[in-house]
């Protein structure tokens, strides 16, 4: 499950404060808010997005569940990242002795 980075959404840092955030947060709603826009539907996405930011991240105990949420899905991707470059050494390994193998049964 991909999680959403509502800093980038709102535009902020991580480290923001709250009167940065809420700053960022006024700024996009006023530019896509869908009565300035015909309801276009991109522009309502991306109103509905902002809004959804500014929930999480405006709210401080909101926004600290979410950083718990973020560090642990970073962790876990790092963790995976780093298996994952494991096992493809492994194969190499594996693949070089298959092939010195197959060189020496066709030499006899």
């Amino acid at each position: 499950m991909k999680l959403k980075d509502y800093y980038t959404i709102l535009g902020v840092e991580r480290t923001a404060s709250g009167a940065d955030i809420k700053k960022a947060y006024y700024s996009l709603v006023k530019k896509y808010h869908p009565d300035m826009h015909d309801n276009d539907p991109y522009l309502l996405d991306r109103f509905n997005e902002v809004n959804e930011a500014y929930k999480v991240l405006g709210n401080l105990d909101s926004r600290l569940d979410y950083a718990l949420q973020l560090y642990l899905h970073e962790e876990i991707r790092e963790e995976a990242l780093a298996k994952l470059n494991d096992m493809q050494k492994e194969m190499a390994k594996e693949l070089k002795k298959e092939m010195k193998s197959r060189k020496k049964n066709a030499k006899k």
